[in-house]
């Protein structure tokens, strides 16, 4: 090889060598950046998530102490204060919604979360959206709804009902007057697929041809002097369209200034089942006529639930809109204060904040379920968060929160999921029917005889039916919660005061209080105050002489209870064998005296002898009121409660 070519290999290798230098270097360069890029996506994820957190609950308690304006306030002219500050909030929580939904559109985060949607459900809560609203600019609705489109479909019902709710809300925004349209019709695409589409129809301000093209550009708005009050961001319809070209379809425009707009796209949907929707407007329009005040849908005044979040109002307006739901709610501010909770008390349901500082709710739920010895250790915890980004439902899941609700809080979704998820023993269903604290019962002299018993037991019956609503049955139910639970709370009381722990001896004795208040057992929940407010101030040695009274006393009611209760079942199991009794006549004079025999051996503790009266005076045809007292007072006698069964004839005395 002569000099030259040799010397030409050696460039070139050394050339090669460079290269590959400069490659790596590159390549590291490039890795650098797309570390940058990742770092920079997570930190725009974590400020998304902490800005729609801190956005929203503000939010959250303007709206949420709003609603318990709307339902307790009993002056029109604040109630109409209170609905525009409604509007106001709800414009606000949608633009919040508007910047967070765009900027994950803009980062290519907005994922398509498809499943199960009945399509009733759907349009029911769509228009329920604009109804407030629409009644008040006194604008027709129409809605043409195919009557043999599948009912259920399957695909992304969350942005659906984003999609069509933008265009609805800008209908009503923009018409003063005339009508609104929501059409939907389908055709077959495929066997297990269909093709829907979607018309928003208005009266109202139309728009120009020239503004035509800004409706879809981020942060543009038509000319001012037909922009509503209410306009928002310009983001919606950019919004919109963008989800609807997520979902394989394209956003269609026709308007005539000056007359109205239709808003319409077509998307596929899978059938996950072919019955006909039927007719949803003859459905709709029925329910409309049902609609009355708000009322609890239900009651649980033996449920007991806590709630935790570290913002004090956000806790104020949780207790708010439950409170007649005569739950037992006990409140944390932190994840600490919530272990130290549920140490010493049972819960059936735990709703927790999220982000919450030095332990989030992450953190207290895997606490929670870690806590050895924890009563509460596996009952349901639902997050009740201001985090509303994309995916955060399942993340919740995932980390094992049995659901998830978002800030603000939709006071009707949260009874629903509370019926849910508490234990049915607990929860008693109104059936539309309101539960009045004003109802006063007839006078006791008119309740039947068992029910006369309750007062000499030591229940105040006007307060405890007062509570109920004035339901006789659901009352029935109540007292048998009642009395399974005296025993678990004396239990419990008894074990703190012989550990001297006196938060806890507070919490258990609290609760106590709050039960027996709620059946109208008076004395024992006064008594109950005096030894929760000796406990908070620490005062061991007073509340361990006053406890023995507060024991004795749940002691009786607790065997008084149990002989009422069992004499019913009793009756009950009876009154179904259809067992026929014999009857003899006996003057009223005659039967006084017999009661007044009765009495005298049941005051000499002479049980034998009682028990043989008794079954003499079953003999005898008497009024049902009567008969119920013999049975009530043969139970006492078997139980050899014979002060029970003495009272009870003195009753009737």
């Amino acid at each position: 090889m002569s000099q030259d070519m040799k010397k030409s290999a050696e460039n070139k290798g050394t050339e090669l060598s460079l290269t590959k230098e400069e490659l790596q270097q590159k390549n590291d360069e490039l890795q650098a950046a797309r570390d940058a890029v990742e770092k920079a996506e997570n930190a725009r994820d974590i400020f998304l998530a902490n800005m729609s957190h801190e956005l929203r609950t503000p939010i959250n308690t303007i709206l949420g102490l709003n609603e318990l304006i709307l339902r307790e306030s009993q002056e029109e002219a604040v109630k109409e204060y209170a609905r525009d500050i409604r509007q106001a909030g709800n414009i606000l929580l949608a633009l919040v919604s508007d910047i967070l939904d765009f900027s994950k559109l803009e980062a290519d985060k907005m994922e398509l979360t498809e499943g199960i949607y009945d399509v009733s459900s759907l349009l029911n809560d769509l228009i329920n959206s604009i109804s407030v609203q629409q009644r008040r600019k006194k604008l027709d609705l129409a809605l043409e709804i195919a009557e043999d489109v599948p009912y259920k479909l399957f695909g992304d019902e969350i942005h659906i009902r984003q999609i069509i709710g933008n265009l609805l809300s800008n209908a009503v925004r923009y018409t003063e007057k005339g009508k609104i349209t929501l059409h939907l019709s389908w055709k077959e695409v495929s066997k297990d697929a269909i093709e829907i589409f979607v018309i928003v129809k208005d009266t109202g301000i139309g728009i120009k041809d020239e503004d035509i093209p800004k409706l879809f550009k981020a942060f543009q708005r038509m000319d001012s002097t037909v922009r509503s009050k209410d306009d928002r961001t310009g983001l919606g319809l950019a919004i919109t369209q963008r989800l609807i070209e997520m979902m394989g379809g394209k956003l269609e425009v026709q308007s005539v200034y000056g007359k109205g707009s239709a808003f319409s796209f077509k998307i596929i949907q899978k059938v996950v089942d072919r019955e006909p929707l039927g007719d949803f407007e003859k459905q709709y329009r029925e329910s409309l006529r049902s609609i009355e005040d708000y009322h609890e849908k239900f009651i649980a005044p033996m449920g007991r639930i806590l709630i935790v979040d570290d913002n004090a109002m956000n806790l104020a307006v949780a207790q708010g809109l439950l409170k007649g739901t005569r739950l037992q709610i006990d409140v944390a501010a932190s994840g600490e204060e919530c272990l130290e909770l549920i140490k010493r008390k049972t819960y059936h349901l735990i709703c927790m904040d999220h982000m919450m500082p030095v332990m989030d709710g992450v953190q207290t739920l895997h606490a929670i379920r870690a806590l050895e010895g924890n009563p509460s250790r596996d009952i349901p915890v639902i997050a009740l968060t201001a985090n509303a980004v994309a995916g955060a439902r399942e993340l919740y899941l995932k980390e094992g929160f049995q659901d998830y609700l978002t800030k603000p809080i939709d006071a009707d979704k949260f009874e629903n999921m509370l019926i849910e998820y508490l234990p049915d023993n607990v929860v008693y269903l109104t059936n539309n029917r309101e539960v009045s604290d004003e109802f006063e019962p007839q006078n006791a002299e008119e309740f039947d005889i068992r029910e006369s018993q309750l007062y000499l037991m030591g229940f105040n019956l006007r307060n405890g039916l007062r509570y109920m609503g004035g339901d006789k049955s659901l009352y029935g139910k109540v007292l048998h919660d009642f009395h399974s639970i005296l025993q678990e709370k004396e239990t419990a009381l008894k074990d703190f005061l012989q550990k001297g722990d006196m938060p806890g001896y507070t919490i258990i004795v609290h609760s106590l209080k709050g039960n027996a208040r709620s059946v109208g057992a008076d004395d024992l929940a006064d008594e109950a105050f005096e030894l929760e407010k000796m406990a908070k101030a620490g005062q061991l040695e007073d509340v361990t002489v006053r406890s023995p009274i507060l024991f004795s006393m749940m002691k009786n009611m607790r065997n008084s209870l149990r002989v009422y209760l069992e004499t019913e079942a009793a009756e009950e199991e009876k009154a179904q064998s259809g067992e026929p009794e014999i009857s003899e006549r006996i003057t009223e004079e005659d039967w006084v005296r017999a009661l007044q025999e009765l009495a005298a051996r049941l005051d000499d503790f002479d049980g034998e002898s009682a028990a043989a009266k008794l079954r003499e005076l079953k003999r005898y045809e008497r009024p049902e009121t009567d008969k119920k007292m013999l049975r009530l007072c043969e139970k006492a006698i078997k139980d050899y409660a014979y002060d029970i069964a003495l009272e009870v004839v003195n009753a009737v005395l």
